[in-house]
């Protein structure tokens, strides 16, 4: 359950600090051949997640314990901020289960695959950290946590 306090960058700065830190990860463990694939699409996922969890703790609220990109997505709408539909948030999702679970019987992520992955992150932090200067707080000189 969640709750409203009021505007909290201290807390946006922290999940967005952690969303930077994976972004990277994901980054760096993509260029590296010899690692799995994904890996890096599990780290996208989670710096995605990270970011949106950053909007909704900017606006007060507790973000959710969930890794659902799109519920987070709907619950940002319901604060007024929309993330565009054309970042493909399923895709996102799906990496953190292939990224823990991954089948048997399913082809794995290809290094074209991870690499859309990790630019939808990218996307989504670029949204976020818009959306938290446009609104007052500081990000430059932010490090990745």
């Amino acid at each position: 359950m969640s709750s409203t306090r009021g505007p909290d960058p201290d807390s946006a700065v922290w999940w967005f600090r952690l969303a930077l830190g994976d972004l990277g990860a994901a980054r760096s463990v993509a260029s590296r051949v010899e690692l799995a694939p994904r890996i890096a699409s599990s780290l996208a996922q989670q710096a995605a997640e990270k970011a949106l969890k950053a909007a909704i703790a900017f606006a007060g609220t507790d973000p959710p314990r969930t890794h659902e990109l799109i519920a987070l997505s709907q619950e940002l709408r319901t604060l007024g901020l929309e993330i565009d539909d054309a970042i493909d948030l399923v895709s996102l999702t799906d990496g953190v289960r292939s990224g823990r679970y991954p089948a048997s019987d399913e082809p794995g992520l290809g290094q074209p695959d991870v690499a859309a992955l990790v630019a939808a992150a990218q996307l989504i932090l670029d949204v976020v950290g818009d959306h938290l200067v446009k609104n007052g707080v500081e990000l430059e000189g932010v490090e990745p946590a």
